[in-house]
């Protein structure tokens, strides 16, 4: 992504704090930005965005330059799954892979763990995981119960390089 906005230009504007995560305007823009309100809104997707010479930013990704001085290189991984928790302790840079390697359960799963589903025909415990940046998927093996399936779909976590809060749901503030 190609950002043009400047680590100078974003403090002239706003203050962020690391330890809660939120940004307050420095300088009044607009009729609803005052100087010390609270900067950004949720975007819908549970992203919190703020307009910065009309353009918007994800306020994670601003963190990051506010910070580092830099645009991360890739991608910028909410570790506690909160897409609106921005403290600076909650993020790290990741590549997609990585960042997929820290998800969050999907609702539509049914057997309550990720990489492990029920084959009907079988009547066994399929373990199945990604193990690339292409998103291959290697599939690990049958499993006569959960826990057989469960433990050898951690090995292959491991293995792999899968963030321990892979499949987590996300945590409280």
């Amino acid at each position: 992504m190609s950002e043009t906005l400047t680590q100078e230009r974003l403090k002239e504007l706003l203050r962020y704090d690391t330890e809660t995560g939120e940004f307050t305007w420095l300088a009044r823009k607009g009729s609803r930005a005052l100087v010390g309100s609270k900067a950004g809104s949720n975007d819908g997707q549970g992203y919190i965005r703020i307009a910065i010479d009309g353009r918007r930013y994800r306020a994670h990704r601003l963190a990051w330059l506010y910070c580092y001085g830099k645009w991360p290189a890739a991608q910028v991984d909410h570790l506690n799954h909160r897409r609106d928790d921005n403290r600076l302790s909650n993020l790290r840079e990741a590549s997609h892979s990585e960042n997929q390697r820290n998800a969050s359960l999907c609702r539509r799963n049914t057997s309550g763990e990720l990489g492990i589903s029920l084959e009907a025909s079988r009547q066994k415990w399929r373990v199945l995981i990604s193990i690339d940046e292409t998103g291959k998927r290697k599939h690990i093996g049958y499993f006569c119960s959960f826990e057989e399936a469960r433990s050898a779909r951690d090995k292959a976590y491991k293995r792999h390089g899968y963030h321990p809060n892979h499949g987590a749901k996300p945590t409280v503030a």
